[in-house]
């Protein structure tokens, strides 16, 4: 083997390296995270100069497949002369031919790209700087490449998307999930980013709590009145109204009363009530959440089209929907939904839909309705007896009790 032989070897050699340096390249750079660059070029020159390469995707997509494909055919063509050379006209391409091919394969594609997959940060930041200089010797050529690239888009009516692609609700959900799964995240912050972006798609009017089940003080108000609702349960705060609960003169918060002395009279009392903060049934979840935020004063009245009082929204009841019911010293600790039996359940009729379908693993129709009594209603046309019983997509619902014109309790079978 002669000395042009042994160069030949040594070009090849570093054509088959240069082909993995590149292939590696584009995985790592096209696979890293956009959020976690930015962290990173606040940290260093590596990550400013790697974030500058993603802020311009069809040059550095350009430079790398010119530089690869550069490296591969200037492979093919030296490993076609040395083979020939050592084996002669008729084997030599044939060798070059298979030999080639599984070297380029493994080296220069396959090994890289798998370790720049499964490490795309430390990757790119290691050739983020050489890309970064090759990227601006080929400026001439990548330019005209992508201009001529997109001409061709352009006869042919191919839309170009200008930006990167947008992350959508399902893309997280899908994350979170796989983040679960690996053990980066743990099952229950899992459930409340499903839970935030099923609130989001919510009105507040699906999580209040409804007008039947609001206790309010009446004016005039007296201390020992508030003392005993207080007592009965447990709220620290209370709407007051004149005649009915559309008529709401102002909300007690109970933490103020305890400026007063003994024996104040109903006149202070009223002094101490904020005007109440109304809510449209049909505002979404996440901006009443954000209105509480800013007001300090979680507690709202939620009223329909017509101006008619429909429920209070606390942000108790906001949070509860993200992380799960709150219970405090005061709260029932009976659950709403008690097993009774094989394929059995007693439920409140508060219970929402969800929380069900969750329990029984089984789907329920939809409608506009949030909780298990709404669906009975509306599967039911009218006003439900006790004892009254549907069969809703195989799920038997039984009342049980009725409260007035509310469903209290329901036994669900499947």
């Amino acid at each position: 083997m002669s000395g042009i032989h042994l160069l030949y070897i040594g070009i090849l050699a570093v054509c088959i390296v240069a082909s993995g340096f590149f292939s590696g390249s584009e995985t790592a750079i096209i696979g890293i995270q956009r959020e976690r660059v930015h962290q990173l070029a606040a940290r260093d020159r590596r990550g400013g100069k790697l974030e500058a390469l993603l802020n311009d995707p069809d040059r550095t997509l350009s430079t790398l497949l010119i530089a690869n494909n550069f490296v591969n055919i200037l492979a093919a063509s030296v490993a076609t002369v040395l083979f020939i050379d050592l084996a002669g006209e008729s084997w030599g391409p044939w060798i070059v031919t298979f030999l080639l091919t599984g070297v380029i394969l493994i080296f220069g594609e396959i090994g890289p790209k798998t370790l720049a997959h499964r490490h795309p940060e430390g990757f790119s930041l290691f050739v983020a700087g050489p890309i970064s200089r090759l990227s601006g010797l080929l400026q001439p050529i990548s330019t005209a490449f992508t201009f001529i690239n997109r001409s061709l888009f352009r006869l042919f009516r191919v839309k170009l998307n200008s930006g990167m692609a947008a992350v959508t609700e399902d893309d997280i959900r899908a994350l979170a999930a796989l983040s679960e799964s690996s053990g980066e995240i743990e099952a229950a912050e899992r459930e409340i980013i499903d839970a935030l972006f099923s609130l989001a798609d919510r009105a507040i009017r699906e999580v209040m709590t409804p007008r039947v089940d609001i206790v309010s003080l009446a004016a005039p108000l007296t201390q020992q009145a508030v003392q005993q609702a207080v007592t009965a349960t447990g709220h620290s705060r209370f709407p007051v109204v004149a005649d009915t609960h559309d008529e709401i003169l102002g909300i007690l918060a109970v933490k103020d009363l305890l400026r007063l002395p003994p024996g104040a009279s109903p006149i202070d009392i009223a002094r101490l009530l904020r005007p109440p903060t109304y809510i449209p049934e049909s505002r979404p979840v996440l901006a009443v959440l954000q209105e509480m935020r800013r007001s300090r004063f979680g507690f709202g009245v939620v009223v329909d089209e017509h101006g008619g009082v429909e429920g209070i929204a606390t942000t108790k009841d906001v949070i509860s929907e993200l992380v799960g019911s709150l219970q405090d010293e005061y709260d029932p600790t009976v659950p709403s939904i008690i097993p009774a039996g094989p394929q059995r359940w007693v439920v409140d009729g508060r219970t929402d839909v969800d929380e069900l379908e969750s329990e029984i693993e089984r789907e329920l129709p939809r409608g506009d309705y949030s909780t298990v009594a709404g669906l009975f209603m509306d599967e039911a046309g009218r006003i439900p007896e006790e004892g009254d019983r549907l069969d809703v997509d195989d799920v038997i619902l039984t009342v049980l009790l009725m409260d007035r014109r509310r469903i209290a309790r329901l036994r669900v079978e499947i």
